[in-house]
């Protein structure tokens, strides 16, 4: 029988040395070139935080909060260094949910077998 914490040691490392890992890597470096492609990343990536909080709240944003966004989108949608960012780290998030969903796939067959019992 395997050790889960070796494998989960395995899986970091393996996670680390992939393609995915290391475009996001890259494309960070090629953000750490130039800091105002940097901030204005930043700044997108809070405001599309505090976006999705209002939304989560069940509230709207304002009419200048959407502009803004939209203003910042745009202005981002030209710069090749962030949208390349941007691609590779939705790549990571889609590669990261596919492993959550292969990891706690069992765990919820487990655990919904057991509360299920407890319901008989």
């Amino acid at each position: 029988m395997e050790n889960p914490y070796d494998l989960a040691h395995e899986l970091a490392r393996s996670l680390q040395a992939s393609s995915v890992c290391r475009d996001v890597k890259k494309a960070q470096d090629r953000l750490d070139e130039n800091p105002k492609y940097k901030e204005m990343l930043q700044t997108f990536a809070r405001k599309r935080m505090e976006m999705e909080t209002l939304y989560l709240q069940g509230k709207e944003p304002t009419d200048e909060q959407k502009e803004e966004m939209k203003t910042l989108m745009t202005a981002i949608q030209g710069v090749p260094a962030i949208t390349e960012y941007l691609a590779a780290e939705e790549r990571l998030r889609v590669m990261l949910m596919d492993l959550d969903h292969i990891i706690f796939e069992p765990v919820k067959q487990i655990l919904g077998s057991f509360l299920k019992k407890e319901e008989s």
